[in-house]
């Protein structure tokens, strides 16, 4: 009776598998990892399931509360949330948390000192630069300096403090740029314009250089991009009036665009053979082409927008288009090739979070909790409008299967479709 009674139990199993398989061919792989700022740089999601409208009451799967208070964007590597935020009046204690994804659950959080004090003032960066995981570790990196590496489950593998071995950090608005990662390296931006300016790339395994290149004198709270053209990897940085990008194996400098304004807070995108900048100067949201050596400023600008800028949110190449948010709310939508404007429309208010491309929808994430969505095309169609009450202001976001993460200063929101049915 009892070994009648598991044979139709396996064929349930086998069938669900089959199915889940079948499922898995028809949608495509999985997208259970969102590994740094703005995924993998350029703020495009394969997510599947997400929910298209929300509210406090609507598809909020659950909320975490954080220790301190936090600028970073979330990362996640499959079942694990990671986030970072930092506590005290001279931003003393730094904190690393892991949390459950599935359930907001806190698996664990690491609290360390901070090895360079800084008074915590309204315009200083506090916890700024986002996370970077990948299959074997998470890397996290606090305007302070400190460098740390860490398994999935919180055990410290290594520990670097950049502040004490190459200069104290002196810009009145802190350091903001976080890290990207290359198979084997973390590349790390230092652009203070009162301190030290360089570019490292470090040994994941052992936290030591690989190369270390010193730029000139700068600011910058943008993050770099890596990307490959023609075969050669390259890191594309923007900082005060330059845009470079630099060959990844060795920090030599291949192509410098200088002239430009106000571009030291979006992060380049980067899409086939184009480079796009973001600014609040007009002039200064561009396009580079590809492939130039040296200083290319009067050989290799493609196009610079005649009306679109920026201010916080990265410019967002999908589809052949580039979108840009400006500081009281209008999104422009441009041809990638031409840069001619194809529309503009007013959202609710500026977004310090990089919009989102998912399918055929963008997601804009205004500061005050409020998201709009459009479709993804040449003419404005609005699909919903959102809004989450929250405390402060949304700076960052992540996207997975059947999840949409939305982080503020003290609080982690997850959103899921069907949630508030289940």
């Amino acid at each position: 009776m009892h070994g009648g009674e598991q044979l139709p139990r396996r064929k349930d199993k086998l069938m669900n598998w089959i199915l889940a398989c079948l499922l898995s061919l028809t949608l495509g792989p999985a997208q259970n990892n969102w590994p740094g700022f703005r995924g993998s740089g350029d703020s495009h999601s394969d997510a599947r399931n997400l929910p298209l409208e929300w509210s406090d009451s609507k598809n909020l799967a659950w909320t975490a509360n954080l220790p301190g208070y936090g600028q970073s964007s979330p990362v996640v590597w499959r079942d694990k949330v990671f986030v970072t935020s930092m506590a005290g009046e001279n931003k003393e204690k730094l904190f690393i948390t892991g949390i459950e994804l599935k359930s907001g659950r806190l698996l664990w959080t690491r609290e360390y000192a901070s090895s360079l004090a800084m008074k915590d003032l309204h315009i200083r960066s506090k916890a700024a630069p986002t996370p970077a995981v990948d299959r074997h570790r998470l890397f996290v990196f606090f305007e302070s300096g400190d460098l740390f590496a860490f398994d999935h489950q919180g055990k410290l593998l290594w520990r670097r403090e950049l502040a004490r071995e190459y200069g104290d950090f002196k810009n009145l608005h802190g350091l903001g740029s976080s890290i990207a990662l290359t198979e084997q390296a973390i590349i790390t931006l230092i652009a203070d314009r009162e301190g030290p300016c360089y570019m490292l790339s470090i040994d994941k395994t052992t936290g030591k250089n690989i190369w270390k290149t010193d730029l000139p004198q700068s600011v910058s709270w943008a993050t770099p991009v890596i990307t490959t053209y023609q075969g050669r990897a390259q890191i594309v940085i923007s900082t005060s009036g330059r845009v470079a990008a630099y060959d990844t194996a060795s920090g030599k400098e291949i192509w410098v665009v200088n002239g430009l304004k106000n571009n030291t807070i979006p992060s380049p995108s980067v899409s086939d053979s184009l480079v796009v900048i973001g600014s609040t100067d007009k002039g200064s949201n561009l396009a580079v082409r590809l492939g130039g050596a040296g200083d290319i400023t009067d050989k290799q600008i493609a196009w610079r927008a005649a009306n679109a800028t920026t201010l916080h949110a990265s410019p967002l190449v999908y589809q052949g288009r580039v979108y840009f948010v400006n500081r009281v709310g209008v999104v422009f939508c441009l041809d990638l090739q031409t840069g001619a404007e194809i529309w503009n429309t007013r959202i609710e208010g500026d977004c310090w979070a990089s919009p989102l491309a998912v399918g055929d929808r963008i997601y804009f994430f205004t500061m005050d909790g409020n998201t709009q969505v459009l479709r993804a095309g040449d003419k404005v169609e609005r699909l919903a409008q959102n809004h989450l009450t929250i405390e402060g202001r949304v700076y960052g976001v992540a996207s997975v299967d059947n999840a949409l993460l939305i982080r503020t200063g003290r609080r982690l929101f997850c959103l899921r479709e069907e949630a508030g049915r289940r």
